[in-house]
């Protein structure tokens, strides 16, 4: 009796706001006093280590943990949705660029590219501002670059130290040589002077070598020249020689050595050096005293044949004859007496003939004494060009050079005229020319141009020409079709990206994964993940329905309703055909493409399907319908600084942060809750172990009693 009064006594004293587990406790505790001795040992759940207290508060936490799990799970959920407008974000950016890419100024429907009929002859590249055309060309020469070679020089020839310059053109480089084997010297040149030589050293026989000089600029003007010990150098090893001839000369066009002959439709004149024939005027050109030519020598001259235009010729009309006026008349003597009519004796009018039209285009004649010797046709150029002709094979000697324009439609003019040996470099001329310097000669659409490099890229506006060979090539200027089909193929790709993303992120049915043929395993499991994610929301289903109402709506082009909406090059969504059921696939919005429909209608009509992507309607310069421009134009708002994506994706984080305070603010409460807990249990634990200290002495008693 006693001990349960203490107990009562100890239970009165309890707190009032015992928890339900305290009192669970102390009901375990009352029922440990009133149990026989014989349980004295019986384990008690959650008293002590061998009751299990530690469990005991676990439990208790773990119940009480329920909200912050809640936050913990809404976080996951919310960063899914964050991660899901995320990659929307990305998606829908590259939709904007490649869509923007359609009708900006970097669309592919400006691209160009140049095909040539023979890459053999030549290869071309065209920029955006090459005009779409077809132009026939002919290369006659292709430039090239001096190549002079040695004599052999045994195996241990030394080049001695020294300065050795080399130059071309206007460019000089000079490279200091201590003195060395052929390997030392011909690195040491390579090393300093690559821009403007080359060296080479090549065995010719087992125990002898020759030097290789090539120069590195083509063009008949830059011709490789030595100087300083590397004159010397050439001198002793054969490269060069003294020139032989003094033939060389330039042919003056001055006042005192041009006579001009005005023509029947045009005059004749000298200008600044310069000869300028108008239709059917001549001129000579005096090049005493005479010069003896030798085989090798080249007569060269610049030349320009503008055709001005033939113009039409009216058909002459008969002439009315003179015309009298009326004479009246006069009166005497109240008598009128008119005055009678002149009488003219006009001739018979004769037709006269139509003025002659004369198309000559033998225009250059060399002079000779009595012998003279007329070149080749020459042909209309554009601006000057430079004639060489090898001379010394076909005359001994020249005098004069007569100039006559006998075309009554075209204008030439003529300059520069020189005779040279094209071997010689000032004055030394090389022993054995692998390759001499030339320009390269070509016509184009019968045009002759010449230019000191085998890369041109100033005859047709943005094309650039790479000539390889002599021979015939047409060339080709056309809109570059590949880069027009690809940059709509991947417009429309990241088009159906979208429509799979909404897709997946709105609708439940696993139907949708299994019909998207290109996913992988991976990206199968990563949309189960995100299948339904944000179910009903209404941004997704607007985006999805006006991308679709935007790619099927018609648009205004050049070829009016010929050409209006995507489904007329091959692109459509459409949901049945004849004779077929629906396609589920199709009706969730992704287009298709029927490449042979797209590739016939890029090459028929490029540029009404650059209107069709983006189109001008009101001609102020700035492109203000299309398809690729509506589509730009509307996902721009979800993607720009402050757009739809920005909004949702930031009221996604300030979410999760409040829901991350939450989970700070709970998980510090529980914290101070566990700490509280086990005070108790512990407090609870000592009074336990007093109770059962109690018991044992009043059985220790009762026992005493009894004896």
């Amino acid at each position: 009796m006693y001990g349960l009064r203490r107990q009562g006594s100890l239970i009165s004293s309890t707190r009032p706001e015992l928890t339900r587990a305290r009192l669970v406790f102390c009901s375990i505790v009352i029922a440990i006093m009133t149990l026989p001795s014989a349980y004295s040992q019986i384990s008690i759940p959650g008293v002590s280590s061998r009751f299990e207290t530690n469990q005991m508060i676990e439990d208790i936490i773990d119940a009480e943990s329920a909200p912050i799990r809640r936050n913990e799970q809404r976080i996951e959920g919310l960063e899914k949705e964050r991660d899901a407008w995320n990659r929307l974000s990305r998606d829908m950016s590259a939709l904007q660029d490649a869509a923007n890419t359609l009708y900006s100024f970097r669309n592919p429907f400006l691209q160009r590219i140049a095909s040539s009929t023979d890459s053999s002859v030549l290869t071309a590249s065209a920029n955006r501002e090459a005009p779409e055309s077809v132009s026939s060309l002919e290369v006659l020469q292709t430039a090239s670059a001096d190549v002079f070679r040695s004599a052999s020089l045994p195996e241990d020839f030394r080049v001695p130290g020294g300065r050795y310059t080399f130059g071309i053109g206007d460019s000089e480089i000079s490279v200091p040589f201590e003195g060395g084997s052929i390997a030392e010297f011909v690195s040491s040149v390579n090393r300093r002077a690559s821009q403007i030589v080359e060296v080479r050293s090549v065995r010719d026989t087992r125990s002898s070598r020759v030097l290789i000089f090539e120069g590195q600029i083509t063009g008949a003007t830059n011709r490789l020249n030595f100087s300083d010990d590397a004159e010397t150098l050439a001198l002793e090893t054969n490269t060069i020689r003294p020139r032989a001839t003094e033939a060389d000369r330039d042919i003056r066009l001055a006042r005192e050595t041009v006579t001009l002959e005005d023509g029947e439709t045009g005059s004749a004149g000298l200008s600044d050096g310069t000869v300028v024939l108008e239709p059917t005027s001549r001129a000579f050109v005096d090049a005493e005293p005479r010069v003896a030519l030798e085989e090798g020598l080249v007569l060269s001259f610049e030349i320009s044949v503008e055709n001005l235009g033939r113009e039409e010729v009216q058909e002459p009309v008969e002439p009315r004859g003179p015309t009298v006026p009326e004479l009246g008349e006069t009166e005497l003597d109240g008598v009128r007496v008119p005055f009678a009519s002149s009488i003219f004796d006009l001739p018979e009018w004769v037709r006269p003939e139509p003025p002659a039209v004369i198309d000559d285009l033998n225009i250059v004649t060399l002079l000779d004494g009595t012998q003279d010797f007329a070149l080749p046709p020459l042909e209309d150029t554009d601006g000057f060009i430079t004639v060489s002709f090898p001379v010394g094979e076909a005359l001994s000697g020249i005098t004069g050079i007569e100039v006559t324009n006998r075309s009554t439609f075209r204008r030439v003019r003529l300059q520069n005229v020189r005779i040279y040996d094209p071997d010689a470099v000032g004055d030394f001329e090389p022993v054995l020319a692998l390759e001499t310097a030339r320009d390269a000669r070509l016509r184009i659409d019968g045009i002759e141009v010449s230019r000191d490099t085998n890369e041109i890229d100033d005859l047709i506006e943005g094309v650039t020409l790479s000539l390889q060979d002599t021979g015939s090539a047409r060339l080709r200027v056309e809109p570059d079709a590949e880069a027009i089909k690809n940059a709509i193929i991947e417009f429309l790709a990241l088009y159906n990206q979208i429509m799979v993303e909404t897709n997946i992120l709105t609708r439940t049915s696993r139907e949708i994964i299994s019909q998207i043929s290109w996913f992988t395993d991976d990206e199968a499991a990563e949309a189960e993940e995100r299948l339904g994610l944000m179910q009903g929301d209404s941004t997704l289903n607007q985006l999805r329905s006006r991308l679709q109402t935007i790619m099927m709506n018609p648009y205004e082009t050049r070829l009016g309703s010929e050409l209006r909406i995507l489904q007329q090059i091959g692109v459509s969504s459409n949901a049945s055909g004849p004779g077929a059921g629906v396609d589920t696939r199709q009706l969730r919005g992704y287009l298709e493409m029927n490449e042979d429909v797209l590739d016939a209608a890029i090459a028929q009509n490029h540029r009404a399907i650059r209107d069709l992507f983006g189109f001008d309607s009101d001609r102020d310069g700035i492109i203000d319908a299309g398809a690729a421009f509506e589509v730009h134009n509307y996902v721009r708002g979800f993607t720009q600084t402050g757009g739809i994506i920005t909004t949702r994706t930031q009221s996604i984080d300030r979410r999760i942060s409040d829901a991350n305070t939450q989970i700070g603010r709970d998980s510090e409460r529980l914290e101070r809750r566990e700490a509280q807990l086990r005070r108790e249990f512990a407090q609870m634990e000592s009074a336990v172990d007093s109770m059962e200290d109690m018991r044992r002495r009043l059985e220790g008693l009762n026992t005493n009693q009894n004896r």
